[in-house]
């Protein structure tokens, strides 16, 4: 086994077909394809399924994608600090999450962390819940990021379970509602969810497998006048600035100086936010880099939400590093 042939295992699992993969390594199809093949025959394990609409994974071909990809990045560290002056190789790490400030303002903090000039292909991919959990079961992202509650908790899990992946919690807050600096709730100090009735919904939208377990904000049976879908969080709280009879629930984390207040919404339910990843799997190194300035950034706002232990131990780590 050849680091080479996990290479091309990678770029063709990412690319999902030989021909995407050749043009983006600049490599033939036929070499490329020989490579995979010599790699199911040493590892006794159908990697790929053909397909006429490409190249789709098998779930052993997921499992040694998980593998391959930390391989290729414990290899790639080992060069650019030992290798004398060699082409560095491209640092690869993805995420996808559900909107949250706190993953966004980390996944910044990762970027200046990381040399411009390096070559690197980092991805923050804000998608569909049902998509998160499919993105970390195929292999195509490092972490997913979603919350779980008291309503959703047995049906996520057993998702979870299903795509074989676990869950990490990071923190835990006590649903807010986000309303225009306009509107009359902005005066509130707090709210109870019967007195959002009547009011419009924004929410993210999920898709074509939309559920209320999916959604990513809590408490889906208020009753409300209209729901509005949106699928990105800076149209949502552009729109709902300007609007001062709709809200959104959420962590109570949000970009302050928007012309959006955060009002305390009086309920039991919690949002316990988390990251998962692929079951049995270590974490690779770009990932546990990506959750220590994750943890640093939920510190932050320790006002609204109460860390995790694991979020609490990066917080510890990362102390203790800068004091030596």
């Amino acid at each position: 086994m050849q680091l080479q042939q996990l290479r091309y295992l990678i770029a063709v699992a990412e690319c999902g077909s030989l021909r995407a993969a050749s043009s983006k390594l600049f490599v033939s199809q036929s070499s490329i394809s020989v490579a995979v093949k010599e790699l199911e025959q040493e590892t006794s394990t159908q990697i790929f399924e053909r397909t006429s609409h490409g190249m789709i994974l098998t779930p052993p071909g997921i499992e040694l994608l998980g593998y391959a990809k930390q391989i290729i990045e414990q290899a790639d560290l080992m060069v650019s600090r030992y290798g004398g002056g060699g082409p560095a190789r491209e640092a690869r790490f993805s995420v996808s999450s559900q909107h949250y400030i706190v993953i966004v303002d980390a996944f910044s903090d990762f970027l200046a962390a990381h040399r411009a000039d390096d070559p690197s292909s980092f991805t923050l991919r804000e998608t569909y819940t049902s998509d998160i959990v499919s993105d970390v079961q195929k292999g195509l992202s490092d972490l997913g990021v979603i919350y779980l509650s008291n309503y959703n908790d047995r049906v996520m899990k057993r998702m979870l379970d299903n795509a074989g992946a676990e869950f990490t919690s990071l923190f835990v807050a006590t649903p807010h509602v986000f309303a225009s600096a306009t509107s009359p709730l902005a005066a509130r100090a707090s709210v109870r969810p019967e007195e959002l009735a009547g009011l419009c919904r924004f929410t993210h939208e999920q898709g074509a497998e939309s559920s209320a377990y999916y959604s990513e904000e809590p408490l889906e049976a208020i009753p409300h006048t209209r729901n509005v879908l949106f699928s990105d969080n800076g149209t949502l709280a552009s729109v709902l600035a300007r609007h001062d009879d709709a809200y959104t629930i959420f962590t109570g984390v949000f970009p302050e100086g928007q012309g959006i207040a955060s009002v305390s919404l009086e309920t039991d339910e919690v949002m316990n936010v988390g990251y998962i990843k692929r079951a049995g799997a270590p974490l690779t190194p770009l990932a546990d880099e990506f959750l220590a300035l994750a943890s640093e950034r939920i510190f932050a706002h320790t006002d609204i939400v109460e860390p995790s232990s694991v979020a609490f131990d990066y917080h510890c780590r990362r102390a203790e590093g800068s004091t030596r």
